[in-house]
């Protein structure tokens, strides 16, 4: 029986996914998912408060879980190239999920996914730089980091997924972050001028 609900849910998952691609988050209704899943309308309250819920069970189920065990197993490259290849495998439904704003955001959902992320990394690898800042904290890096990752997963995903794939936004991610623009400007050249 438990079996037969994991696959429910899982089958409502993947019709709202598909549902939110062709149709897009703000005109989807419940019962459309639920049309399309062959269910009556009460099981999707069975697994689901609503909506929003499903985006947030979804970035669990298809990116964070596995992620997040990677993380755990000190995988950190592997991860975050699985990060981005889990997004460019559902990028126009990624597109569409970023479009919803507000108090249950999929910005602020996938930030929290990302911020959890981070914080599993430094549990392993422990920071080595914040001495030199005593007024940022871990938790205040970790922060601006997350931020950094879901606004660069946003751009390239809504304007650039079509020009770069995956494995180039994740090599593209990781130079950014190994970088610092100030390492980046010709200062020397451009001053002798």
């Amino acid at each position: 029986m438990e079996r037969k609900s994991e696959l429910t849910k899982a089958l409502l998952g993947e019709k709202f996914k598909e549902l939110v691609a062709k149709k897009g988050f703000e005109k989807l209704t419940i019962k459309m998912i639920t049309d399309a899943a062959g269910v009556i309308r009460p099981t999707f309250y069975n697994y689901f408060q609503d909506k929003y819920e499903v985006i947030e069970w979804l970035l669990w189920e298809d990116v964070f879980k596995e992620v997040s065990e990677l993380m755990e197993q000190e995988h950190v490259m592997e991860s975050l190239q699985l990060l981005f290849q889990r997004f460019g495998e559902d990028k126009t439904y990624y597109e569409k999920v970023f479009e919803v704003t507000g108090q249950n955001s999929f910005e602020e959902m996938l930030y929290g996914q990302v911020f959890h992320m981070e914080e599993i990394m430094v549990k392993h690898h422990p920071l080595k730089h914040l001495s030199n800042m005593p007024h940022v904290d871990e938790k205040v890096f970790l922060k601006f980091h997350a931020i950094s990752l879901v606004n660069g997963l946003k751009y390239w995903l809504i304007r650039e997924s079509k020009n770069i794939s995956a494995g180039d936004a994740m090599e593209f991610y990781q130079y950014m972050m190994s970088h610092s623009i100030l390492d980046l400007l010709d200062i020397e050249n451009t001053e002798k001028k």
